[in-house]
């Protein structure tokens, strides 16, 4: 029993179809995998941007903790200041009132001896409200130095202070705008993972294409198996019978 040319054309392109199909479908499966597997590390990078946007919040959160304390440091050096003018006030009071009684009791002295207030007795009462002035001048340089001291403390408290809430603020911002870029990475997960579901679906219909193109052909090549015995052997041979022939070969008479 001879077989056509056409039987071994059917029986080969089944095989090559068949395997093609095998083929389409395991590429598919691995082109989807790794576009799966694309989207769990595009996925984890977006929880590293979130992680990356708490901290900033975090530190923002510290930097207005600072900025606070740096306040409340301000505020009491502005106390400090207060209590340093109120308190050179009182002693320069208090040593006016000295100076005072201490004139005053020279004079009662050189009065009581019978002195009069000229002389040895005018220079001693003339130095002693000398040293008085000189006390007073010195008492009050030495508050407002001390009143400069903490008003430059408290400025610089100020001004750490804002550059903390700035700090803060900026760092607010920048986490805002990370969470963004966390959300548009989820996005492009989304769309990897969507990808890989439409190239899985490619494949699984080229497969599909494949495999029936393949079942087709094998039927063929059965047909022309089973048909060989009544044609002489040859799928070609039925086409030569309706040509007129009626030859195993399928063409021409036979003879």
């Amino acid at each position: 029993m001879a077989l056509s040319n056409s039987t071994f054309s059917d029986i080969g392109g089944a095989a090559s179809d068949l395997f093609a199909g095998l083929g389409a479908s395991a590429k598919g499966k691995l082109q989807a995998q790794g576009l799966r597997l694309t989207a769990q590390g595009t996925r984890i990078g977006a929880s590293s941007t979130r992680l990356s946007a708490e901290g900033l919040r975090t530190k923002a959160q510290g930097d207005l903790a600072e900025a606070s304390n740096y306040d409340l440091a301000a505020g009491l050096a502005r106390q400090n200041e207060a209590y340093t003018e109120q308190s050179t006030r009182i002693q320069r009071a208090q040593l006016d009132r000295q100076v005072t009684q201490t004139i005053g009791g020279q004079q009662a002295s050189v009065a009581g001896a019978g002195f009069a207030s000229s002389g040895s007795a005018l220079d001693i009462m003339r130095d002693s409200a000398s040293q008085g002035a000189l006390a007073k001048g010195v008492l009050a340089q030495q508050g407002v130095i001390s009143e400069a001291g903490y008003e430059e403390q408290a400025k610089s408290f100020d001004t750490m202070s804002a550059a903390g809430r700035a700090t803060a603020a900026s760092e607010m911002d920048i986490a805002g705008k990370t969470d963004v870029i966390a959300g548009r990475q989820d996005e492009i997960a989304a769309g990897q993972d969507q990808l890989a579901v439409q190239t899985q679906q490619v494949a699984d219909q080229q497969a599909k294409g494949d495999f029936i193109s393949s079942a087709i052909k094998g039927v063929a090549a059965v047909a022309s198996l089973a048909l060989a015995p009544a044609t002489g052997g040859a799928s070609l041979a039925i086409g030569g019978l309706f040509m007129g022939g009626g030859s195993p070969s399928g063409y021409g008479s036979g003879s």
